[in-house]
Order: structure tokens, then sequence, then C-alpha cells
């Protein structure tokens, strides 16, 4: 996601929290927290490459869906994009820059410490980094999460988040060294909406 879109998406997601019909807002006995149903949730992500892979740090975008299936444990789904410059050794000691299009898939648990009002959680995910480096080719990698955040909550049903997560991977050629060990992390910051059921 380039920087050019990241304030049109930031506007329409705060529109969609601003005019959300009330009728799709928890009933008052929820009185913020979370409870078994879903969320969603859209964010910015600022993403740490680790020396190893030559990419520059750059920020992305990401959207998730999370079922809690009880007020502390919860299954997400969550996808991220960035794009990227990095860096090629072309074998004669010159180095070319790349465009890189970075998009990961994760699957992940949650468990929440409280269930209301401020939120604390660690979370454990995996899922595949997708690389589409502009001189290389593509690469897809399994990927291992293992992060911790907290969600602030603004009322019955929005909140803000706040996370970290340190992500790990193993190259298999053309755009990372084959058998290498790799990380990344990404923080994240967004607004989420919670849905409550019965």
């Amino acid at each position: 996601m380039t920087v050019k879109r990241l304030p049109p998406a930031l506007c329409a997601l705060v529109a969609c929290l601003i005019f959300v019909p009330a009728t799709w807002a928890a009933p008052r006995r929820y009185a913020g927290g979370f409870r078994r149903g879903f969320e969603l949730n859209a964010y910015f992500t600022f993403d740490n490459f680790g020396t190893k892979t030559a990419l520059d740090d750059d920020f992305g975008g990401g959207f998730r869906f999370g079922y809690l299936y009880n007020p502390q444990q919860e299954i997400e789904f969550l996808v991220n994009g960035v794009s990227t410059t990095g860096t090629v050794d072309d074998g004669f000691g010159n180095l070319l820059l790349a465009n890189d299009d970075i998009t990961h898939f994760q699957t992940a648990y949650v468990f929440n410490f409280t269930t209301h009002d401020v939120v604390p959680y660690v979370t454990a995910g995996i899922g595949f980094i997708h690389t589409d480096d502009s001189l290389l080719g593509t690469e897809t990698d399994a990927t291992l999460g293992l992060g911790a955040g907290i969600r602030f909550f603004l009322g019955r049903v929005a909140y803000a988040r706040f996370e970290a997560r340190q992500n790990f991977f193993s190259g298999n050629l053309p755009v990372y060294q084959d058998g290498e060990g790799f990380t990344f992390q990404e923080m994240s910051f967004g607004i989420g909406w919670r849905f409550p059921t019965p």
C-alpha cells in the first residue's frame, strides 16, 4: 500500500464508524469490552525488516476479522500489505534498487487478559508472506508470528488498538536466500468495531 492511499483509507474507516446505524451497536448490557461475537479492525502498520532481508522499513496497512468464542479467547484472520524498496547485489559488487510488494496473511490465536475498557492481550499465529520483487521475481514463505498489544474501548463497541508482532520465516529463493532465517516486526495502530452475538 502506498502512502498516497493511506489518508483516503483512514477517512473511509472513520466514516464507517461514524455512520454505522445505532441498531448495530451493542445493547447497553455490553458496556464496553468483549463478549462472544466478532470484530472488524482496519489499521496502519510500520514494518521493520531485519537487516538480512535487504528491505527498507516502510509504512503499510491491513485488515483483521476476529471471532471471540468466549470473553477472553479469540481467533483472528489478518492481511497486511506494504510496498517498499529492496537492495539487490548483481554479483559484480553493484547494488540495484528493486520495488517490493509484500503481502502477509496470518491466522492467529488471541488471549485477552481482561474483558472491557483497557484490554491487554497476547497473540500467536501462523501464515505466509508473499513477496513480489521487481528484479528477482516472486516468493511465498510460511511465517510464525508472536505479538502483544492493547485495546482501548472508546464506547460500547468501538476501540483503538496498538500491537507489536515479531514474525519469523525461512527463505526458499528467488527473493530470499534458501534456508536462511529472516525476521521482521509489524507495529500496528487502528480502529476496530465489535459486533456482539447473543
